[in-house]
């Protein structure tokens, strides 16, 4: 578990052997290990991804406090490491990332479980706590947890689990990712972004032709007129 806050400048300005503010700011990974190539098999198994946390979690000192870190070191670990898409073979993975609000902490504790249940392995899992999101209609943090796992394509069954999770996530008051979605049913949208009209009635003024699209917006049906 990684707590911060954000750095004042007289933080920043009294860290031991600090960086320049610029990069702290910046967005600029270092990458001191690549995956070279892209496996004809998939290497991120239950077995490697076991490996993967168990190394994980010893890397990290028991306790660290006072440490200055950019935004790339906090909040992206994971692009430290170069092509690391490549871990999950030609098939490649879908990412699953969802929030529910505060209170439906039992919903993260089930989708975990379920998918340990039925043995789909995510070599990567990140939880994070989130604040509330900004005014925009299909803003996607809300107050409360999310959980983003990758998992990987190709194992039977898992389309069907991931729908069935989309219905509890729904139920929770809680939604997907959009940025990250490739499989979402057009039927729950409405029910975990509820001012999807809203999107609508600005959409329909500046494109009322619908001229600007997208695969996302063709599989969940964002072209179709309005229903008042």
């Amino acid at each position: 578990m990684t707590l911060a806050n954000h750095a004042s400048t007289s933080d920043a300005e009294a860290a031991p052997g600090r960086k320049h503010d610029a990069d702290l700011l910046s967005y600029d990974p270092r990458k001191p290990i690549e995956v070279p190539i892209v496996s004809p098999f998939r290497l991120a198994t239950k077995v490697s991804a076991t490996v993967f946390n168990e190394a994980w979690y010893r890397r990290a000192p028991r306790q660290r406090h006072g440490e200055l870190q950019g935004l790339a070191a906090y909040f992206h670990p994971l692009d430290g490491l170069g092509h690391w898409n490549r871990l999950y073979g030609r098939r490649g993975f879908t990412q699953y990332q969802f929030v529910v609000p505060f209170g439906a902490e039992h919903v993260v504790r089930q989708v975990i479980e379920r998918l340990g249940q039925r043995g789909f392995p995510s070599l990567f899992a990140v939880l994070k706590r989130l604040g509330p999101g900004n005014s925009a209609p299909l803003s996607f943090p809300a107050g409360g947890w999310t959980l983003a796992l990758d998992l990987p394509l190709g194992i039977s069954g898992l389309a069907e689990e991931l729908d069935r999770l989309d219905g509890l996530v729904a139920t929770a008051g809680g939604r997907v990712y959009l940025a990250k979605d490739g499989r979402l049913r057009p039927a729950l949208l409405r029910q975990m972004y509820p001012r999807l009209h809203d999107w609508q009635a600005v959409r329909d003024k500046v494109d009322p032709d619908c001229l600007m699209m997208s695969d996302l917006g063709r599989r969940l049906n964002l072209a179709g007129r309005r229903v008042e």
